[in-house]
Formats: C-alpha cells, structure tokens, sequence
C-alpha cells in the first residue's frame, strides 16, 4: 500500500516548479539554479547565469499561478488499501513526462497501462481506473492548459469545452478518447478551417483586420472582456452576458514554441495553433495608443499575463510558419462572430433590449419613438409659448383697460 494524503500537492514549492519547467520545456538549469534556495544569488567574481530560470522565470509567474490553483485542490480516491495515482508533484510530472513521450503514439489506456504498471514495478500495488484518468486528465490540463478529459464517463475535472454551436465545434466536453493519441485528440478539439472573408483575396479583409480591435468591442459592441485559463476558451462570445473571453498566457505559448523548434517528439499543443494564438492578440490589440492603454488596465487590473505588452512573435517561429498562423485557420470563425458584434451589437441596456423584442427592426423602432418624442416635446414647447404669448396679450390689455 503507498502512501495517502488527502491534499498531496497542496503545497507547491520553487523546486517543484523549476523541475515543471525541466519537464515541459526540457529546461536546462546551472548548478546556481539547481540550488534549493529560491533566488541565490551568484557568488562574486563568478560569470553571471544565462540558464533559463534565472532569465525568464520571473515572466512565467501567472503560469506558475495557474499551475498552484490546478494542482492544489486535488484530492485522490481512496480505496482502502489501494494506492492513490498521485502522491506528490513528482508523481504529477513522472505523468506528464511519460505523456510527453508515448501520447503521440499510443492511447490514453495505453498510456495509463504502462505508467502504472511501470511504477509498480512488481510491487503489490493497484489504483483504481478513476483515480488514474483523474491524475492523467490533470497532467494534460498542465500541459496544455485545456479541459480535455481522459475519462469518457466525465467523472474527473469538470471541462469547460463548450464551444459555439456556429463554430461546429463539440459541444459536450472533449475526451482523450481510449483509441486516440493525445496529438489526435487535440487536432480534433482545434479543427482548422479558413474562413475566407478573413484572406487576403478577400476585398474586405484588410476593413475587417482594421476595425477588428477590442477597443472597438468595448465601445461599439458594449462587451467586457475577460481573462481564461482555458485556451479551448479563448475568443469565445458570450452574447447573452456580453463578455469575450481571451487567453491571455501568452509568456507560456512562447516556451512551448521555443521548446518545440527542434523537438523531434509530436508537441501536445500545435505549434500553429500556439502561434496563431498569438496572432490573435496581436490583430485584436494593435500598437496605436487607445489599445495598448486597454491592455495595460487589463493587465494592472484584471490579471492579464504581462507578457502580452511584449509584441513579436519572430524569435519563435519557423519558416512559414507566421503566413500561415495569419490566416486565421483555427480562431478565424470566432473571430469573424466578434466582427459581426460590432457590425451588429447585440442590444444590451434596458431600452434597447425592450425594443427587440418588440419589433424585428429594433432601430426602426428606435427612430419612430425618437421621432414621437420629439414631435411630443414640439408641440408642448409650441403650447408653452401660446400660453406665453396669450399671457403677454392680456397683460397688455389689462394695463390698457386701467388707464
């Protein structure tokens, strides 16, 4: 029987991430780095470090709070003496390790079978099948920052996959299916399909990139925006609330490009879809003043990952990589609903949303009852000066009759 705690990454220590980092990005950290002491600083006449924590972990802070939030609220089922899938954080990235190099070839099941088994090593241990997809499920949410669930019965982690029906994409939440690669699986979660008015043969398509700016979706949509973890979320509308949801980690899609440049492995995320990601933010916040001023407030004020003020993309891409990630292939749809917002807003203050269910042509409406209140308002002014004027008359043949 292995050990049980019922909170077993509740804690979260600068070790536990620096390893994290080894794992998912294959980091290779100095001796300095490797020490246990948070931030040590180099010893005197020693040459200064250039490994990548000590150059870039400080911008992978909001990662890091995501990974804490995730991880700490996991409980394991206990099952008398049965062992529980995850002990501690070096179970969590053993998993997510073990994924990185079969789930490009083999099966959930597959995968699980092996990993446990492997960890037995002969030994009298058994975790139950649940508590495994559980354990396999958060190591994907890790990974990828997505709610793809490796139990197709959706008793683990509750997934946040409902996408729009005009996307056709899935609306029930997506499973890691047990015949399926994970690689598969996430092509399948991100279909790719262009959406021609946003191409460059498109006569509009230069108008819509233009006008295509979130503080346009702010003030001429009446849309708040929104920060997710979730990047099955990003750009998705919610018309009924009036929020639009951006993923906005971008300091994490970067590692994973620069991970992956020459990784020989099938990487769990795209690498068009991380840089078209990128993309994205980039065509809705442009560089003139109003839109970075907006994306400072919602970093200062709303959490927004820093790193989305720092524009480039060229350090990360591979050739062809960025003409294509342009044409919009995977958020294309989505972002062509959020450019008919602001060609059509959705009534959303009292009056208007009153008017619209009154007629079909709410601005029709709009007009004629403008036009009645103005014709109301004329005649009681016209009214107003006839009483004056009558006033002013029999004023003038009072004092005329006195005299």
């Amino acid at each position: 029987m292995g050990s049980q705690t019922a909170f077993p990454l509740q804690i979260t220590t600068t070790g536990d991430l620096k390893a994290l980092c080894q794992v998912l990005w294959s980091w290779e950290l100095c001796d300095s780095c490797l020490d246990a002491t948070p931030k040590a600083s180099p010893r005197r006449g020693v040459a200064p470090c250039h490994c990548p924590w000590r150059q870039r972990a400080e911008r992978l802070e909001p990662f890091f709070d995501f990974y804490r939030k995730t991880t700490r609220p996991y409980v394991p089922d206990f099952f008398g003496e049965h062992d529980q899938a995850i002990r501690s954080h070096q179970d969590l990235r053993d998993i997510i390790k073990s994924i990185k190099q079969n789930g490009a070839e083999h099966s959930q099941e597959r995968c699980m079978r092996e990993y446990f088994s492997l960890r037995a090593q002969g030994k009298e241990s058994f975790v139950p099948g649940s508590d495994q997809a559980r354990a396999f499920e958060l190591a994907v949410r890790i990974m990828t920052m997505t709610s793809l669930s490796c139990d197709n019965s959706q008793e683990g982690f509750p997934a946040e996959a409902t996408w729009d029906v005009e996307d056709k994409q899935a609306e029930a939440p997506q499973t890691w299916q047990e015949v399926d690669t994970l690689s598969g699986a996430m092509n399948k979660l991100f279909i790719s399909r262009i959406h021609p008015s946003l191409q460059s043969s498109d006569s509009q398509s230069s108008i819509i990139r233009r006008n295509l700016t979130v503080v346009n979706l702010k003030r001429i949509a009446a849309l708040r925006i929104e920060g997710t973890d979730n990047l099955q979320r990003h750009l998705r509308l919610d018309t009924t609330a009036g929020v639009v949801q951006i993923f906005h980690h971008t300091n994490f899609l970067k590692e994973h490009l620069l991970a992956t440049k020459h990784e020989p492995n099938l990487p769990p995320i795209p690498r068009l879809l991380a840089l078209e990601t990128l993309c994205t933010l980039q065509l809705l916040f442009p560089s003139e003043s109003s839109s970075q001023a907006l994306l400072r407030n919602l970093v200062s004020k709303q959490g927004f990952d820093p790193d989305c003020l720092r524009f480039g993309t060229s350090p990360f891409e591979l050739g062809g990589e960025k003409e294509w990630a342009m044409r919009f292939p995977i958020w294309g749809t989505r972002l062509m609903h959020l450019y008919d917002e602001i060609e059509n807003p959705k009534p959303r203050g009292r009056i208007e949303v009153w008017l619209e269910r009154k007629s079909k042509s709410r601005h029709i409406m709009m007009a004629t009852m403008v036009g009645v209140l103005t014709a109301v308002l004329l005649g009681l002014f016209g009214l107003c000066l006839s009483i004056f004027q009558t006033w002013i008359a029999w004023q003038q043949w009072k004092d005329g009759s006195n005299r």
